[in-house]
């Protein structure tokens, strides 16, 4: 059956099965949000009254099963796509461009290859917003957007943002009543106080059918102090805070809302960082410009590469069809796996690599054992210490990689636990609960219904 007509025959049959739906929806991703933070607050000393309701009044997961790599960009794209990075277009954070020194993000909604929630929301003729949420940038079907995008943060720059907001002067206009936007830009909990503010603005004021809000500092907090720190609970508690505020002005709004609160990834802790290029340098499988005083070395030349994700790497070949380079990687791959400095868990190559929906030009895919992340240095130590540190980006089958999905609203079952769940089903879930079709996402759509 062609996926338009699985998914027009599967809305209708979830529409006679359950409740009227075609209700607003209100989705909230708390980045590197796991699920352990709410079904164990209890261990953590956790005060989150706003999370645990969902619990008792909603519907819930034990865990989501991720994307490869478990990194934010391809992961927020499937929550609104519902199909793996390999179709959806965005396969990891920032481009594979190794002679670019500056990481270029994937900011950008025509990079997206399947229709997004915004699109058919949009299509449908319900208002759409959207504050933060990773691959925005000139995301069309957002009626009211400010999508994630920084450089330096300078005041010239800003004015970059507010060119990138929609409608034109949008943001401009919420700046005189709520201040600077620009303070979005500090990792901390500051940062999401400040876009909370202004989507609070937006969903008071436009009242969208369908919002998407990115909160962001619980990761930046993670990657630096580990997960369940001190630090990292304080997040998860201001986040708390904040949900219960979008909450309240969603069901003032519409008392029908459904309240979904999703995240992309859980969280690993680090002792080290693992320069996984240096081997590839010395076997002249890359090549440096000349180091100097006033300038580091960079990549001249390169026949393999790596394509870091946090936890993975892929693995890029120059020419993916030279079957002696690939052979000749594949041996290096597995000699450093062999040797303990590298802490290389799995080689994972293609097909194998193309079954699991991620990196679909790279020819292998490497995994760290738990404690190490890729690291990006062209020179010095293979290992260097990293302690009380944390990442991500690990193949999706490991526990702690697992993402939240929570969600309540006056038709959703109370006190529903749905155990392990793909994350491809969220989209299509969110799809039914808007009246609304997602004709690419292929899974089934969790029965959340009363």
């Amino acid at each position: 059956m062609k996926p338009r007509a699985f998914a027009a025959g599967l809305l209708a049959c979830l529409l006679a099965a359950g409740p009227s739906w075609a209700g607003s929806v209100l989705m909230i991703s708390v980045d590197g949000l796991s699920p352990e933070y709410v079904l164990k607050a209890d261990a953590h000393g956790l005060k989150i009254p706003t999370l645990r309701r969902f619990l008792t009044e909603g519907t819930y997961a034990d865990g989501v099963i991720g994307v490869v790599p478990t990194v934010t960009y391809p992961s927020h794209t499937t929550l609104i796509t519902g199909v793996w990075p390999s179709e959806h277009g965005i396969h990891a954070n920032v481009a594979f461009e190794p002679f670019v020194t500056v990481e270029t993000w994937n900011w950008y909604a025509q990079d997206i290859k399947v229709p997004t929630l915004w699109d058919v929301a949009a299509k449908a003729g319900i208002s759409t917003a959207s504050v933060s949420w990773p691959v925005s940038v000139g995301a069309d079907s957002v009626n009211y957007l400010i999508p994630e995008y920084w450089r330096t943060r300078t005041e010239n720059d800003h004015k970059l943002m507010e060119a990138l907001s929609r409608p034109l002067g949008l943001l401009e206009e919420l700046e005189k009543k709520l201040g600077s936007y620009n303070e979005s830009g500090d990792q901390g909990v500051p940062g999401d106080l400040v876009r909370a503010r202004f989507s609070q603005e937006i969903l008071a004021r436009e009242k969208p059918g369908f919002m998407t809000i990115h909160l962001a500092s619980l990761d930046h907090i993670e990657h630096d102090t580990g997960p369940f720190s001190k630090q990292s609970d304080e997040a998860v508690e201001a986040a708390d805070q904040m949900l219960g505020q979008f909450i309240q002005t969603a069901l003032a709004n519409d008392p029908g809302t459904a309240i979904a609160v999703v995240s992309d990834h859980g969280f690993i802790p680090v002792n080290h960082r693992v320069n996984l290029m240096l081997p590839f340098i010395k076997e002249k499988l890359m090549k440096l410009t000349p180091a100097r005083l006033t300038s580091p070395p960079r990549i001249a030349s390169w026949d393999a590469a790596f394509w870091p994700a946090g936890g993975s790497a892929g693995v890029m070949l120059r020419n993916p069809s030279d079957q002696a380079l690939k052979e000749r990687v594949k041996r290096l791959l597995m000699k450093m796996k062999d040797d303990p400095i590298y802490s290389i868990a799995r080689v994972i190559d293609q097909p194998d690599l193309a079954r699991m929906g991620g990196f679909p030009n790279a020819s292998f895919l490497v995994e760290m054992q738990p404690g190490a992340e890729v690291g990006f240095a062209l020179a010095g130590p293979i290992a260097q210490p990293a302690p009380g540190t944390g990442t991500h980006g690990y193949l999706p089958d490991q526990p702690e990689m697992r993402a939240s999905f929570f969600i309540m609203g006056k038709n959703i079952a109370a006190g529903r636990d749905l155990g392990i769940i793909d994350m491809r089903q969220v989209a299509p879930t969110i799809a039914v609960i808007l009246g609304v079709i997602l004709p690419t996402a292929k899974s089934t759509p969790l029965p959340v219904s009363r």
